[in-house]
């Protein structure tokens, strides 16, 4: 581009566009830093922004990378000319490289002196590739050019170890290493490879090479636990690369919980199941400061579902959590809570043009206690009068053309619970059906009871037996409090109960019962069912779920240290910070045993989930009901495609979501799977894995759907395991024994 004279601005990015690239190598697990950035007067604001994957990247090691210093001078940018050459520390006797990201400096605002240039000193990472530099500027006058230059970052001679992004417990890998001479002298040397960690094996080689050749050798490398691993290979006397690889754990994941209340210290066994591979069980202690940390997770969660209940609970989070954040003087952000609303009031939209009494009470369920938005509320007061309206002559409520005396009750309880307490008459109504049809002595069970009760339409005597039917439903197992659902009940959707809907109804029919220390124990393992993508677990019944979150978690006005003890000995430790209500405490320990937490001052109410993450072998006997899977695989090799069919038989009208699992640099052909429309409406190819959606199944239909997979190891592989859920229900997903990957050379 032609120099800008005078003040401008630019911006910088560098990333790896060939050479010595690896395939496979940075997949799922990529390294990022940067060397501090200086520049010539005027100073400039620079920023280094780390391109990182959705596992995290791994730090780089504590020793000094094998990084070249280089100067990029903005003017030779300009006017295409290529920086300096590296320096070339070849000399230096087996200088171990480690640092190996893909792309590695981002500098959005360089600032140029008067004669239009500037510097930015950089460290170049040990990638040996050629690097591209793409340049943009403006000057204050509005004017524009940019340039692509690029440099290489090369050894003579260079050893280079293909490493797949992760592995799985049990692997066996044929480890490529290949060794370049670029010289133009021969060289014979010997080269030592070594394993470290989970993976297992050592080996060693003559290496003689002719100037300009290069040589591929395998070495066979095992792994046998879980963790980080280390593959370290060295030319003796010249270069060394030392990789790090991921090795998950294999088998059917079993989450061994404890949850409960904490004041001062709790103790408590937690061990995992007798089959479990010990080498690779992981413990995490989550403590919450209260219920901002609960709605923060929610929020990053984002909008998902399609459904009434799920838009209606999407904006209600946003809601909530702006309104709590404003009561503690919080920041909060605008512009995520407004998107999120957004999107969510566009699909609630929808779904109340014309709402069923089940759709528009689904929807108000969530934004009864909305304010402030002056659409919500008009909504919401609407909502209202068409629930009232469909309310039937005996006061009840009923989805559907029938149902059970049970599923009558408990619809009609959570139908009434929806409306404002202005709304007297269809409330009223509705409490003298409960006491007429649900006289106390028709229910039997405590998952009906605790719905009736979190109504509030009841008092009196009638609340007096509904509490003790609750209560009979408690357990206590190794000395916490839950509850069980019962086997022959549905809840106002006609489903049967989750575990967490039923924690829920259960926490808020007692809430009212201070003198029931144990309550925290039923909303600690309501929170321990949590995860990134389906919330509590709980289906429609996830605004009951956050409701009971929020009313039971306190928040704190001082600091509290947190400290894990495994068999007496500290693991680990951590704080809640009162000014970060949001954030909860996380410690970590490798294993279980007798578990001890700790609070420090004491301080009530706090709730905490342990959980101890345990791998157990396949049994193959895993399914999802009334769905049929089996997945046949070929014998592979590598660079070669071959197929993976999966044979799939579901009920009439059943759309499939399936996840296959694929080994690390594995490849998937997407055209194939284009020719697969008959059968897919949407497919979609991971770094490690293929998510695929059926079309709804015919009546008996069997369905076929051919993957064509070119994998990129030599050895025998596992995945992620095959996942299988209804559309539409993700609480339903079954997680199925994964095929075993044969890969020959």
């Amino acid at each position: 581009m032609a120099r800008l004279h005078g003040f401008s601005v630019l911006l910088l990015s560098l990333t790896a566009c060939g050479g010595g690239s690896q395939p496979g190598s940075s997949d799922k697990y990529t390294e990022m830093s940067t060397a501090p950035l200086a520049q010539e007067e005027p100073s400039a604001e620079m920023d280094a922004v780390p391109i990182a994957d959705e596992a995290g990247p791994a730090k780089p090691k504590s020793a000094a990378p094998r990084g070249r210093e280089a100067k990029l001078d903005v003017d030779d940018v300009a006017d295409g000319k290529p920086p300096p050459p590296p320096v070339d520390d070849h000399e230096q006797e087996e200088t171990l490289r480690q640092w190996f990201p893909e792309a590695f400096l981002w500098a959005p605002l360089v600032e140029t002196n008067a004669q239009g240039t500037a510097k930015v000193e950089f460290r170049v990472p040990d990638t040996l590739t050629t690097w591209r530099i793409l340049a943009l500027g403006h000057t204050r006058d509005g004017a524009q050019a940019g340039s692509i230059t690029t440099f290489d970052s090369r050894l003579p001679v260079y050893i280079e170890p293909v490493v797949p992004g992760w592995l799985f417990a049990g692997d066996e890998l044929a480890l490529p290493i290949q060794i370049v001479n670029t010289s133009s002298e021969a060289i014979s040397t010997r080269m030592t490879v070594d394993a470290t960690g989970p993976l297992g094996g050592s080996a060693q080689a003559v290496i003689v090479l002719p100037p300009g050749a290069s040589d591929l050798r395998r070495f066979s490398l095992s792994a046998e636990g879980a963790g980080a691993a280390n593959v370290r290979a060295v030319l003796v006397g010249g270069d060394a690369v030392e990789r790090e690889i991921p090795v998950f754990p294999q088998g059917r994941p079993v989450g061994t919980v404890r949850g409960g209340t904490l004041s001062s210290e709790r103790s408590f066994e937690l061990s995992g199941p007798s089959d479990a591979d010990s080498r690779t069980q992981e413990l995490s202690l989550l403590v919450f400061p209260g219920p901002l940390s609960v709605l923060q997770s929610e929020i990053e969660r984002g909008a998902s579902g399609t459904s009434a209940w799920d838009a209606a609970y999407t904006f209600a989070v946003a809601a909530e959590y702006r309104r709590l954040s404003e009561t503690m003087k919080l920041e909060v952000d605008d512009k995520l809570i407004r998107r999120q609303q957004l999107v969510a009031w566009q699909r609630i939209s929808r779904h109340s043009l014309a709402p069923d009494a089940g759709t528009a009470t689904d929807l108000l369920a969530a934004l009864r206690n909305v304010h402030g938005h002056e659409l919500a509320e008009g909504l919401a007061a609407r909502l209202a009068r068409d629930i009232a309206g469909s309310q039937r002559a005996d006061g009840t409520w009923l989805r559907g053309a029938n149902s059970t005396r049970q599923g009558v009750i408990v619809q009609t309880a959570f139908a009434a619970r929806t409306l404002p307490e202005t709304m007297e008459g269809p409330r009223l109504k509705a409490a003298g059906a409960l006491e007429r049809i649900a006289a106390v002595k028709d229910v039997k069970d405590p998952y009906t009871a605790a719905v009736v009760l979190a109504s509030g339409l009841v008092d009196g005597d009638s609340a007096k037996v509904l509490r003790e039917k609750v209560l009979e439903g408690i357990v206590e197992v190794e000395g916490v409090r839950t509850v069980q659902v019962p086997g022959d009940v549905i809840n106002p959707w006609g489903w049967t109960p989750t575990q967490a809907e039923m924690l829920a109804w259960t926490s808020l029919a007692l809430a009212d019962q201070a003198d029931l220390e144990w309550r925290g124990d039923l909303v600690a393992e309501l929170m321990s069912g949590y995860d990134a993508r389906n919330g509590f677990g709980a289906g429609p019944a996830n605004v009951i779920a956050l409701e009971a979150v929020v009313k039971a978690l306190p928040g704190l006005d001082k600091e509290v240290e947190v400290q894990l003890f495994v068999d007496g000995v500290k693991q680990s430790s951590a704080k809640l910070d009162p000014s970060q209500p949001k954030v909860p405490a996380l410690l970590s320990a490798n294993h279980g045993g007798k578990v001890s937490v700790k609070v420090s001052p004491q301080t009530p109410g706090l709730a905490f989930v342990a959980t101890l993450h345990s791998w157990v072998p396949w049994s193959g006997a895993e399914k999802l009901a009334g769905v049929d899977v089996e997945v046949d695989a070929d014998r592979f090799t590598v660079g070669d495609a071959g197929e993976v069919k999966l044979t799939l038989a579901a009920p009439s009208g059943v759309s499939l979501v399936l996840e296959q699992g694929l080994p690390a640099g594995a490849s998937v052909d997407d055209e194939q799977l284009a020719r697969l429309a008959d059968r897919l409406v949407e497919w979609e190819v991971e770094t490690d894995r293929v998510r695929l959606v059926t079309r709804p199944f015919q009546a008996g239909e069997v369905m076929e759907i051919p993957l064509h997979v070119t994998p990129a190891f030599a050895g025998t592989f596992s995945t992620t395991p095959l996942s299988v859920e209804p559309r539409g229900e993700p609480w339903k997903k079954a997680e199925i024994k994964p095929v075993t990957w044969v890969v020959g050379q």
